[in-house]
C-alpha cells in the first residue's frame, strides 16, 4: 500500500450528481478552476514528432461553441511514456456520497485503478489495483482518443448555475513525471468529443473492474460509518435472530453460529456491518476442528479452562486460518474480522511467534476485509518496532478493560487501576493518531464508571460497548 500526504496526489473524493451542485472535490483541493487548469499550463508548441496514437499534427477542435475560436496547443513530447489517458470512475449514485477512483490506461495495455480509504485521523491510505485490457479494448481506445485533441477540449457548460442537477466528470492527461498534467472536464460537460472519449473508455472497461468497484464501495461506506459515530455491539455468544440486534450499526458475532442467508438478510434490512470473531492464537475445545489441531497446543489459557494457547508459527495452523476458516466467514458475507488472541506472542515472545502471528494478520488484511485486533498490544508494538507498519496487520484495535477489570478470584467486575488505564489510553491514542480505528469493550454495571467511559469515548470518537457480564450474549 502507498500512504501519501493528501496534497501529493490527485484523487477524486467528491459527490457525483449532487443536487446541491457541489463540485467534485479532491482531498484538500478543487478541480473546478478553469483559469488554473486550462490556461496556466506551460507547453511548447510544435508540429513535429509523432504522438502515441500516431497523430502528428495539431488538431483544431470545433465541436463546442466555447472551443470554436480558441487557439490549440500541442503537447507532443510533453506527455507520459507510461500512461495514455485517465478518467474518473464511480457508481454515480444520485443521492449517495460514492467514492470516485482514478483510472489510468497504460500503454502496456493495462488499467490502473487508484483508490483510497480514510484513516481515523483524517488522512487517506492510497492503493492501486491493476487490470488487464484486451488487445481489442486497447485498440478501440487508442483509435478514438487523441491526447492533443483532449488537451484542448473545454467542455464544461458555461451556465451551470442554471442547471438543477449534474456532476463533475473528468479526463486526465499525464506528464513526463507520470503525474497529472491537465484535467479536462468539469461540471456537467457537454462537448461531443469529450463524451465520445469517455464513452469509449467506459465501453471498454477491463473484465472484473465493475465487480471489484462494487466491493470497494461497500468497504468505503464502512470506513465512512466508522468515521462518524456508530453504535457498536459485541455478541460473541449470541446465536439467535440477528434482527434483534437492529439498533446496532456495527456488530461482532461468531459467524460460525449463523448461515450466509441469516447474515445477508440482516445486512439487507438496514445499514448494518457484521464482523466475525476469529481466534488465531488459541484453540477452544468446543470448536469442531479442535481434535485436528490439538497437537499444536502449547499450554493452558488462564481463567478459560476449555481453551489452550496454540502455536501460531506453525504452517498448518496458518493455512487453516487463512485458507479455510477466514474464507468460510467471507463466503457468509461478513464485512471484517474481529481477531482474538494475538496475545499468544505475549505468552510466547519468540521471533518465530512474532512472524507467525504477523503472517496470519497480513493474510487477513490481504482479504480486503476490515481487520480489528482484540487486544494484542505487545504484538503490535513489537511488529512496528521490528517488522513494519501498523497498517500491514490491522485496520483497527478493540481493547477490553481499559477502565474496568475482571476480578477472576472473586468473580466480580471492578474499576481498573489508574496505572493500567493510563497505559491502555496512551497505547490506543498513539495508534489512533496514526490513523487506526479504536473500539472499547468494557465490563461494568456501575453507572459512574459507565459515564466515565462514555465521556472518554465521545471525546475521542471511539465506538464502545459496555456490558455487565463477560458472557457476551444479547439481552
Amino acid at each position: 500500500m502507498n500512504i501519501k500526504k493528501i496534497n501529493k496526489k490527485i484523487l477524486i473524493t467528491g459527490v457525483l450528481f449532487s443536487l446541491t451542485l457541489s463540485a467534485c472535490k479532491l482531498p484538500g483541493q478543487s478541480l473546478i478552476n478553469n483559469n488554473q487548469n486550462n490556461n496556466n499550463t506551460n507547453t511548447n508548441s510544435t508540429n513535429s514528432g509523432d504522438s502515441k496514437t500516431g497523430n502528428s499534427s495539431v488538431v483544431s477542435v470545433g465541436n463546442n461553441d466555447d472551443n470554436t475560436n480558441k487557439a490549440t496547443e500541442s503537447i507532443i513530447g510533453e506527455t507520459s511514456d507510461k500512461y495514455f489517458i485517465g478518467f474518473d470512475y464511480a457508481s454515480y449514485d444520485l443521492f449517495g456520497n460514492c467514492p470516485v477512483i482514478e483510472c489510468k490506461v497504460r500503454y502496456d495495455k493495462k488499467l490502473e485503478a487508484d483508490y483510497f480509504f480514510p484513516y481515523s485521523n483524517g488522512e487517506f491510505r492510497y492503493e492501486t489495483k491493476v487490470f488487464d485490457l484486451t488487445d481489442e479494448q486497447f485498440e478501440r481506445i487508442s483509435a478514438t482518443v487523441d491526447i492533443n485533441e483532449v488537451y484542448n477540449l473545454d467542455p464544461e457548460i458555461s451556465n451551470y448555475e442554471d442547471v438543477c442537477d449534474g456532476g463533475s466528470v473528468w479526463l486526465f492527461i499525464y506528464g513526463k513525471d507520470d503525474e497529472i498534467l491537465k484535467c479536462v472536464g468539469g461540471f456537467c460537460p457537454t462537448g461531443e468529443r469529450f463524451n465520445d472519449v469517455r464513452g469509449v473508455l467506459f465501453d471498454n472497461l477491463p473484465e472484473g473492474l465493475r465487480e471489484w468497484y462494487d466491493e470497494y464501495e461497500k468497504k468505503y461506506y464502512l470506513y465512512n460509518a466508522l468515521n462518524s459515530y456508530s453504535d457498536y455491539g459485541v455478541f460473541l455468544d449470541y446465536d439467535g435472530d440477528l434482527n434483534e440486534l437492529w439498533d446496532y450499526d456495527v456488530v461482532v458475532i461468531d459467524a460460525q453460529n449463523f448461515t450466509k442467508e441469516e447474515i445477508e438478510n440482516y445486512k439487507l434490512n438496514g445499514d448494518h456491518y457484521v464482523f466475525s470473531y476469529i481466534n488465531i492464537g488459541s484453540l477452544e475445545e468446543f470448536r469442531p476442528y479442535y481434535s485436528e489441531y490439538e497437537d499444536l497446543t502449547l499450554g493452558d489459557y488462564e481463567n478459560w479452562e476449555d481453551e489452550k494457547w496454540i502455536d501460531a508459527s506453525d504452517d498448518r495452523w496458518q493455512s487453516f486460518i487463512l485458507d479455510e476458516l477466514a474464507k468460510e466467514m467471507i463466503d457468509k458475507g461478513v464485512d471484517g474480522f474481529f481477531v482474538d488472541n494475538c496475545d499468544v506472542y505475549y505468552q510466547y515472545p519468540t521471533d518465530e511467534m512474532l512472524d507467525g502471528v504477523s503472517e496470519i494478520m497480513k493474510g487477513l488484511v490481504d482479504t480486503d476485509k476490515f481487520v480489528i485486533m482484540n487486544g494484542g498490544d505487545v504484538f503490535l508494538d513489537a511488529y512496528c518496532d521490528k517488522r513494519g507498519e501498523w497498517s500491514d496487520v490491522i485496520a483497527g484495535i478493540n481493547q477490553e478493560t481499559v477502565f474496568t477489570k475482571i476480578d477472576w478470584e472473586k468473580d466480580r467486575l471492578i474499576v481498573n487501576t489508574e496505572e493500567d488505564r493510563e497505559y491502555f489510553t496512551n497505547y490506543l491514542e498513539k495508534y489512533a493518531d496514526k490513523g487506526a480505528y479504536i473500539f472499547l469493550l468494557e465490563y461494568t454495571d456501575y453507572e459512574g464508571t459507565k459515564n466515565t467511559i462514555e465521556r472518554y469515548c465521545y471525546d475521542h470518537n471511539f465506538p464502545f460497548y459496555i456490558t455487565d457480564s463477560i458472557d457476551l450474549d444479547f439481552k
